[in-house]
C-alpha cells in the first residue's frame, strides 16, 4: 500500500494500464472522516469496499451456478 500526504484540495492521480483517475481530498466537519472527489471515465468503476466486496461475491456466485 502506498501512503501519500497532500494538503486538502490538491490533486493526485492514479494510473492503471491506460486509465488515469484524478483524486482530490476534502476535509469534513465529521471527526476522523475525509471526502474524496474522483474524476474518471465512465468505464472505470469506483466503489467503497463493502460495495466492491458485494459485487465480487455476487459475480463469484454467478460463476458457481
Amino acid at each position: 500500500m502506498k501512503i501519500i500526504t497532500i494538503p486538502y484540495e490538491e490533486f493526485f492521480y492514479v494510473t492503471i494500464g491506460n486509465q488515469t483517475v484524478k483524486v482530490v481530498t476534502f476535509p469534513t466537519t465529521e471527526f476522523g472522516n475525509i471526502k474524496f472527489g474522483i474524476e474518471a471515465s465512465r468505464d472505470v468503476q469506483i466503489h467503497r469496499e463493502e460495495i466492491y466486496e458485494s459485487i465480487k461475491n455476487q459475480k463469484k456466485a454467478e460463476l458457481i451456478d
